[in-house]
């Protein structure tokens, strides 16, 4: 029951010029969305239930978010859909037609819509007595890349993550396409980019619409995989690189958003810990620029506008007993104030440290090798402060650091649990349950390991002279991401900061 929601060939050259004209043609890129482990489930979309034509077979559609930082457009090279039949000698999987869809998506602030369609393509499929999860699939190889498939990607939802968004559609067709022993195979969370754990259906003749998921397993009561095997690669045109800065984050964000309970006094809510690990060895510490967390602002709900709400940040540093992690002192903290909003959107509260003013972040680097880690806590203050119309936005692993599955927060006896989580889901489909996602949307950047001393010193030969002034000249002007030379941090490198070098010309000290 489903429930309404929201070869790269390597080219031989016989000749030269065969080989040049060849390889320019093959130019394929990455693996950019790949489904991962497959469920026991398939599903046929099936025919509408009114009028006009109740035996129009629908399309289910697939959402794709491929791994494109600060890029809108994406250049297809080939997809891959799994159809799961089950063929056999007694009653086999009859012929049938796949049509396979590569829509546009766009955003409405509330929901996810179907756009242009870019490419289709089809294939038939033989009766078969076999039981199997057949790959259809389509190659634009044979094009130049500048004729191939471009997607303008759906940015406003995951785009700051370093995701943009596109849907895959199948419909069956034939006399047989409503037979379910043929259905798109169901599987778990991609291996390569991201999704959202649902997936829309349209009846073409009357455009109805709507988005799905499987809702929750009857036993446990957890929520179902509500992805389908979906393989692309391609390339990202003109992508934007993700700050030199990045530490942690650029996650995919899940539908969903936390908000904690009240503190058993009944007033303030919890802090909730959200784990950062970032790359780091030893015992270098880590020195913050920008801390940012996502809050889900879901003033369009039935509880109407999301109230105003304070909302307090802290780093704090992290703890290791062998078995669990705790928290330690509190670093730093803010307090912020979020205004009230009819909209519904992740609003991006960016905690911003000056140069020199930054506090220095003891790493535990023992659990981790290769990495460090820290907390970041949230919880919200003020008379709306257990509104749940405002809460921590949920997302996806990063792509950027490292974190485990769970969040940091006292039990209602004020014992501190490391590993909350969402539990799992799990259904006749899966062999082992798996975690639905329990990481909150956290950004970190900065830098590992002490500051310098002698900021002025750019090339670091304990020196400021003329070879540091040759590297101020030539970032002169705006900055774009790290900016060594910026030595006032005003986002420029201009006649102020040449000031700051001159004043220190010499020998570094120390």
């Amino acid at each position: 029951m489903i429930h309404r929601s929201t070869s790269r060939a390597l080219l031989v050259a016989i000749a030269s010029s065969l080989a040049l004209a060849c390889v320019a043609r093959a130019q394929t890129g990455a693996p950019a969305y790949a489904a991962t482990s497959q469920t026991l489930t398939r599903y046929n979309p099936g025919p509408g239930t009114s009028p006009p034509d109740p035996a129009e077979q629908r399309i289910a559609y697939a959402n794709c978010y491929v791994l494109a930082p600060g890029a809108t457009r994406f250049r297809l090279d080939s997809l891959t859909v799994g159809i799961r039949r089950l063929g056999s000698v007694t009653t086999p999987a009859p012929a049938v037609g796949v049509e396979v869809s590569v829509v546009e998506m766009s955003w409405t602030g509330t929901t996810f819509v179907l756009g242009e369609t870019v490419a289709t393509f089809s294939t038939q499929l033989a009766s078969t007595t076999a039981t199997s999860t057949v790959d259809v699939s389509n190659s634009w190889d044979s094009l130049e890349p500048s004729a191939r498939p471009v997607i303008d990607l759906q940015t406003q939802t995951n785009g700051p993550n370093g995701y943009g968004a596109f849907w895959v559609g199948v419909r069956f067709s034939g006399p047989d396409a409503a037979n379910n022993i043929n259905g798109w195979r169901v599987v778990n969370e991609p291996s390569i980019g991201r999704s959202l754990n649902n997936f829309g259906i349209l009846r073409p003749s009357t455009g109805e619409w709507g988005i799905f998921t499987f809702g929750n397993d009857a036993t446990s009561g957890l929520l179902n995989p509500a992805r389908f095997m979906v393989s692309a690669s391609g390339a990202a045109l003109d992508p934007v690189p993700p700050p030199a800065d990045m530490l942690y984050g650029r996650s995919c964000e899940n539908v969903n958003w936390y908000h904690p309970p009240l503190d058993p006094d009944g007033v303030a809510t919890r802090w909730v810990y959200a784990n950062c690990f970032v790359p780091a060895q030893g015992s270098d510490p880590f020195v913050p620029t920008r801390i940012t967390a996502g809050i889900l602002r879901y003033g369009t709900g039935t509880g109407g506008p999301a109230p105003e709400v304070g909302l307090e940040l802290a780093i704090v540093r992290m703890g290791w007993n062998g078995s669990t992690y705790f928290p330690r002192e509190v670093i730093a903290s803010r307090s912020f104030q979020l205004d009230a909003t009819a909209e519904y959107f992740t609003q991006r509260v960016d905690w911003d440290f000056p140069s020199g003013s930054a506090p220095l972040v003891g790493l535990e680097t023992i659990s981790t090798p290769g990495f460090g880690g820290f907390w970041v806590a949230a919880r919200f203050t003020g008379p709306n402060a257990a509104a749940t119309q405002n809460g921590w936005r949920i997302a996806f692993g990063p792509t950027a650091g490292s974190s485990y599955l769970g969040f940091g927060m006292n039990d209602a006896n004020g014992v501190f649990v490391d590993r909350y989580n969402f539990g799992n889901y799990s259904n006749s489909t899966t062999t082992t349950p798996l975690p639905v996602p329990a990481r909150m949307l956290v950004e970190v950047r900065g830098t590992v390991g002490a500051p310098s001393t002698c900021p002025a010193d750019l090339n670091d030969d304990g020196f400021v002279n003329g070879d540091d002034l040759g590297v101020l000249l030539g970032a002169w002007g705006a900055c774009t991401g790290t900016c060594p030379a910026d030595l006032n941090d005003d986002g420029f490198v201009n006649g102020d900061d040449l000031g700051v070098l001159l004043g220190a010309w010499g020998a570094c000290p120390g």
